[in-house]
């Protein structure tokens, strides 16, 4: 069950990121999905064997960071962006879930700089963060 777990976590991951760079936006239908095999590593302890309360707050930590920044920017991340961390942290708990946003946004920022740099996005012109949050959270599901 720990490898159906993962390839549906990672599934869903490539989905929503797909999803985001064609389309700009990331379904409900993906943090949705998550959530199966978050509750399957809450309830069967067959994959990332973790309590539903460090489920919950996986999901608040991982997603909240998200949230605050775009009540003080707006427009500063999607809404599908936050659903999004909010969901997989729910299946990675709090360190993990943190580290697949930080890298996600790493991953995210190096990319922006670098379009910049070669004249091919404009400074104020937005990016998919989706893909980039999708690498970092498989990057992190990965970790021993």
């Amino acid at each position: 069950m720990n490898i159906v777990c993962e390839l549906l976590f990672l599934t869903v991951l490539f989905g929503a990121a797909v999803s985001d760079w064609n389309e700009r936006r990331i379904a409900d239908r993906y943090p949705a999905l998550l959530l199966i095999p978050g509750l399957l590593a809450v309830f069967t302890d067959t994959w990332q064997q973790m309590s539903l309360l460090q489920a919950v707050s996986g999901a608040v930590s991982s997603a909240f960071p998200l949230f605050l920044s775009t009540l003080l920017v707006k427009g500063a991340f999607g809404g599908g962006d936050i659903k999004l961390m909010a969901a997989a942290g729910f299946c990675l708990g709090t360190s993990r879930g943190i580290l697949g946003l930080f890298l996600g946004l790493l991953a995210g920022g190096i990319y922006g700089l670098a379009m910049t740099a070669v004249k091919k996005r404009k400074k104020k012109e937005t990016i998919p963060l989706g893909p980039f949050l999708a690498l970092g959270l498989a990057a992190a599901s990965m970790l021993p």
